[in-house]
């Protein structure tokens, strides 16, 4: 689950640098640091996890993130997180 909201963050990254990451001009994202994992509730095989990450802030070349993952409509993980680019 947290891998699934770790890459949501990097889509977010590609739409917050418009494309500059996805199309590899600025460098990799890279999960630099996991903060507060909390996990709520067993997920299982079949279950639709809907996951919604936002930007918290931006520090020189890191971002923070936090996201989320629910599953109809209950809280199933939290997680916070900063990525960089790796070049």
């Amino acid at each position: 689950m947290c891998e699934a909201i770790f890459q949501s963050g990097a889509l977010l990254l590609g739409e917050l640098t418009s494309g500059a990451v996805s199309e590899g001009e600025g460098g990799l994202p890279v999960v630099a640091r996991i903060f507060a994992a909390r996990f709520k509730r067993e997920v299982l095989p079949g279950d639709r996890l809907e996951i919604e990450v936002v930007l918290v802030e931006r520090m020189a070349s890191a971002w923070l993130m936090k996201g989320s993952g629910r599953v109809n409509g209950k809280m199933a993980v939290q997680v916070e997180f900063s990525c960089v680019l790796k070049t």
